[in-house]
């Protein structure tokens, strides 16, 4: 194999490699981000912590057997929940709410036990409705209805009545709220989400499933490379056979010979005129109607 050809070859496998290996890191980057952001359940988390409930708690677990912990969690929601909220499972991760009596609290939390590893468990108190009570939200509820009423009578109201009408409106449906959620003083809302184990993946295995991707991906770019460049030549000669000139050939426009067309017309050039570079033009001088000094040894002429 000439030097040239070697030198390409192994300008070409050098690409391939360095192409291989950057297809692995962005695989694997792409691949670790998206394990990430499916289990990001701050949306869930979010939404639940928004909801008003006096009582409410929640629980983060984590499982090696995902599938049979959501299972699991499936037919303890149906025993214990008072009502279902939520049931969203996907391929890696379950998030359930629902609303639980509170004297099952402890029950519940040890049968979640058996399911998975409680991570982190939150309770807390809606602090809006610490201070107040059934009673006294229906005083007001009754209070704000009867001042409406009084109001709806007024055939031409004011501006300030306007307002004053639809300040109250806004109170009825906040004591309305409060009153639904102190009915359910007696009951927890309960958010659940399950989350395969964090497993520990030894680095001997990281690296071995990174280097069994790069191989493959690079033996697949070599075959790929070689049906490449031996289908362009099929192609190349199948165009010259068809009678498309200057493609490939002596003198085509792939051929080496065609970088020497400038030097072999310049040699022509000056080889006609006498300049070629292994002949010698002679010149001859002539000198008229000029005395020559003779040299010393010769003869002078006779005039």
């Amino acid at each position: 194999m000439k030097s040239s050809t070697l030198k390409k070859v192994q300008g070409v496998a050098i690409f391939l490699v360095f192409l291989a290996l950057l297809l692995t890191v962005l695989h694997y980057y792409r691949g670790g981000k998206g394990q990430k952001a499916s289990q990001d359940l701050r949306s869930q988390q979010s939404e639940f912590n928004k909801r008003n409930w006096l009582n409410k708690i929640s629980f983060e677990l984590s499982s090696e057997d995902l599938q049979a912990s959501l299972d699991r969690m499936n037919q303890l929601v149906s025993n214990y929940a008072l009502h279902t909220d939520k049931r969203e499972i996907k391929g890696n991760y379950g998030v359930f709410v629902f609303s639980l009596e509170k004297g099952r609290l402890n029950a519940l939390r040890r049968e979640l036990g058996k399911i998975g590893t409680i991570g982190s468990e939150v309770e807390a108190v809606d602090t809006s409705l610490v201070n107040t009570n059934a009673e006294i939200e229906t005083a007001n509820l009754l209070s704000y209805e009867k001042d409406l009423s009084e109001l709806d009578k007024i055939r031409v109201p004011s501006d300030a009545e306007l307002r004053r009408k639809e300040s109250l409106r806004a109170q009825i449906r906040r004591s309305q709220q409060k009153l639904d959620d102190l009915k359910r003083s007696d009951s927890y809302l309960v958010y659940v989400s399950v989350i395969p184990h964090g497993k520990r993946i030894s680095a001997i295995r990281s690296v071995s499933d990174i280097g069994a991707y790069f191989l493959k991906t690079l033996g697949f770019m070599f075959v790929a490379a070689i049906l490449v460049y031996y289908g362009t030549r099929l192609l190349m000669y199948l165009l010259a056979l068809m009678g498309f000139k200057g493609i490939t050939g002596k003198g085509g426009m792939f051929s080496p010979y065609q970088y020497g067309g400038y030097s072999s017309y310049q040699g022509r050039y000056y080889s006609s005129r006498g300049y070629g570079r292994s002949s010698k033009r002679r010149v001859k001088r002539v000198y008229k109607d000029k005395v020559t000094t003779p040299r010393e040894g010769e003869e002078k002429p006779e005039e």
